[in-house]
């Protein structure tokens, strides 16, 4: 999707609109839950297309400053900046009882019935928002609430 409508930012639009507080029960909420998540702006194809980007399979171990790959591939870093993508995966959280039928997590608003495990940012955890660095701030609140 582009990132500006008419001169205005698409985040703009979506807070005029609506969309981040489109609450997961309402008709809005479940209409929306059922669309693809949107990647915004074109930055990161031009990347890819140049060559700018080097998408790596799971991490499997870190030592120092080498990442070793599924691939049986490394490289040597001198930063990591640690980013799910554009599709959520919980496999790595291997603690029974944790994920659904279809690996998603299992949790109300954000509390999981595992004791002492709680989520923040997971897609539609209340709202469109909640998955969103402008829109996570109501579910961490509501979570922090919960744990006191």
């Amino acid at each position: 999707m582009p990132v500006q409508l008419m001169k205005k930012s698409i985040f703009w639009w979506f807070g005029k609109l609506g969309i981040y507080q489109a609450d997961i029960h309402s008709q809005l909420g479940r209409w929306l839950s059922r669309q693809p998540d949107p990647i915004f702006g074109y930055d990161l194809k031009k990347l890819l297309q140049k060559g700018g980007v080097q998408l790596k399979p799971r991490t499997e171990a870190i030592e120092a400053h080498v990442i070793s790959f599924a691939d049986n591939t490394t490289i040597r870093v001198k930063n990591v900046v640690w980013a799910t993508g554009f599709y959520p995966d919980y496999r790595w959280i291997e603690i029974p009882d944790v994920h659904d039928d279809k690996g998603k997590p299992i949790h109300q608003r954000g509390i999981s019935p595992v004791s002492g495990l709680y989520f923040v940012g997971t897609p539609w955890q209340h709202s469109r928002g909640s998955a969103l660095i402008g829109g996570i701030g109501r579910d961490a609140e509501f979570v922090v609430n919960s744990i006191k």
